[in-house]
């Protein structure tokens, strides 16, 4: 997500939090403030998903590969965002390359949930419950 994007959202919750609150949205007190509650939601955000995510946990899944791949993605969903239509990649690896990391950001995304809320324990149980999946793999390739 952009900087813009996550600007963008926290407007679009604010919004909705004085639309609930029952507020006149209409007036210019109601814009400013609108955009200071975003711009608050913004800050927190921004302080709180340091701690929430980090930076030890992700640098073990990001690498150099992955980045580059990363960077081209982004190129093609700005143009898709922007145009609605994108020129992908036609050969066959590259396309492969972007299938790959692409499952790999929305399983991360699916996941990030879980960890904020996951003790020690429960992590362990999954980390020991995929390490015998891993067994079992070896053991069906032997």
């Amino acid at each position: 997500m952009t900087r813009e994007e996550q600007l963008r959202f926290c407007l679009m919750l604010a919004f909705q939090s004085m639309i609930t609150q029952g507020k006149d949205i209409k007036t210019d007190t109601a814009t400013l403030r609108i955009v200071q509650l975003a711009q608050l939601m913004n800050e927190f955000c921004d302080t709180q998903l340091s701690r929430t995510f980090p930076a030890e946990t992700i640098k073990l899944v990001d690498d150099k590969w992955a980045s580059q791949v990363d960077a081209a993605i982004n190129n093609h969903i700005d143009e898709l965002s922007r145009e609605e239509t994108t020129r992908l990649p036609e050969d066959r690896e590259a396309l492969i390359q972007f299938y790959d990391r692409l499952q790999q950001r929305k399983m991360r995304r699916e996941q990030w949930l879980f960890y904020a809320k996951a003790t020690e324990s429960q992590l362990a149980d999954k980390v020991l419950q995929y390490l015998d999946e891993e067994i079992a793999e070896r053991q069906k390739a032997q």
